[in-house]
């Protein structure tokens, strides 16, 4: 018998050391002495942190889970193993492969009350249904402005940390938001590879209508804002509605996509360190595999082959799109898209905010403002174009040695961050 409940009192201890903490913990990452500030929300059902130096506010743990003693995470710097101190309360870990390692320390301590409320919402645009979740301030007396975000390409959702962190710093900041589900993911129907921009755009002004038909909103004035493809799509999206309040535009590009494509190849391969000759090939490939595209014809694509079969084994060959054949969904999603901005920003009637990165090889600035700066000109319209210093495409800068060794305190590990400039120039332009 007092086996049995010896074995009861085992069972019972490891069910509780399995079982995730609950709770708000803020704390610190450090690597080898600097620091950048972490919180988090543990709950059974959905784990959530904060690092505020890089835009991440409210973002869901990629991975989390329990074992005997180790609590294992997986955040924005990879995997963690962590612990909870019984005694204390305080919980502690390490990175899994990042040396030298970071080491993360969380306290347990009262959650601030967020100024906003979430509300799950849907909309359709034809016979497809869009989800999404509408951000609304809760101590607004007074109307206030919407901002309806749009996706980059592939699958994004309304837990896509990029575009979640935006809406909730926004929300907290007294605007309202829409963030809705891209359709083809999280809640919504359809299928976002099969729609070309103009059906995307449609979508986010089936979003500006859904706003326009809730009565119980007090709202100033609804605009749009949409990052890299989304920054494509936003334009068009402005001119399909009347009296849209603004636009905002993330490392959107100016040229069309044949050309963003080029220019990634190009600035990608610099930024890498491929030789003049490497990038020259490839440019040469892209050129061959855009003059195959328009054409569609058996002459160009016996060119492309021949070009594609010589740089088989180039290590740069992984930043080139490589059909499989003459018919294939690259193809013909190329074809779908042969978009470019300049007709849409020529012609938009609404204030534009253009936000570009220094350091975006996607992107880059030098192929980009001119253009955005004229067609602005051309719409007669009010704008700011805006450089990021030291920021990618992800409008974060790169984490760094601010020298050449680790020798603390004269040479220490620079962190990645989303300088403030980036949300202020968006918060200060739709509330000008």
């Amino acid at each position: 018998m007092k086996i049995i409940y010896t074995a009861i009192l085992l069972l019972i201890a490891q069910i509780a050391l399995s079982q995730i903490p609950k709770g708000h913990y803020e704390g610190a990452l450090t690597r080898d002495g600097s620091v950048q500030l972490i919180s988090f929300d543990f709950d059974t059902d959905k784990t959530t942190y904060d690092i505020p130096e890089i835009g991440y506010m409210d973002v869901a743990t990629e991975r989390i889970s329990q074992s005997k003693d180790t609590l294992n995470v997986k955040i924005f710097y990879g995997d963690f193993y962590c612990f909870l101190d019984s005694k204390t309360g305080d919980i502690t870990g390490i990175s899994k492969d990042i040396n030298p390692k970071i080491r993360i320390h969380l306290k347990k301590t009262v959650a601030k009350e967020k100024s906003f409320s979430e509300e799950e919402i849907k909309f359709t645009n034809a016979d497809v249904s869009l989800a999404g979740v509408l951000f609304k301030p809760i101590k607004s007396e007074k109307p206030i402005p919407y901002v309806i975000l749009i996706h980059r390409s592939g699958w994004e959702d309304r837990n896509t940390p990029w575009y979640h962190s935006l809406a909730y710093s926004l929300a907290s900041k007294g605007i309202g938001v829409l963030l809705y589900d891209k359709r083809g993911t999280g809640k919504s129907t359809g299928n976002f590879s099969s729609a070309d921009f103009n059906v995307l755009a449609n979508d986010a002004v089936s979003a500006f209508n859904y706003i326009k038909e809730r009565k119980d909103l007090n709202y100033t004035k609804i605009g749009f804002l949409g990052a890299s493809q989304g920054g494509w799509i936003t334009p068009l999206a402005a001119n399909k509605v009347s009296n849209c309040g603004f636009a905002i535009l993330i490392v959107g590009p100016a040229v069309s996509l044949y050309e963003q494509d080029i220019n990634r190849v190009q600035y990608t391969l610099t930024d890498e360190g491929y030789s003049k000759q490497s990038i020259d090939s490839a440019l040469h490939y892209s050129a061959l595999f855009f003059k195959y595209i328009q054409s569609n014809n058996t002459k160009d694509w016996e060119a492309l082959k021949t070009y594609a079969s010589k740089i088989k084994d180039k290590k740069w060959i992984d930043n080139l799109d490589i059909p499989q054949s003459q018919t294939g969904d690259d193809i013909l999603w190329w074809r779908k898209n042969r978009y470019d901005p300049k007709e849409a920003l020529n012609n938009i009637k609404c204030p534009v905010l253009s936000i570009l990165g220094e350091k975006d090889v996607l992107v880059p600035p030098a192929e980009n403002k001119i253009k955005m700066e004229t067609y602005l000109k051309n719409a007669g319209v009010d704008y700011k174009i805006v450089t990021i210093k030291n920021c990618g495409h992800d409008m974060i800068t790169k984490g760094e040695l601010n020298g050449t060794d680790w020798n603390w305190p004269y040479t220490y590990w620079q962190w990645q961050r989303q300088p403030q400039e980036f949300f202020n120039s968006i918060f200060e332009f739709i509330n000008k």
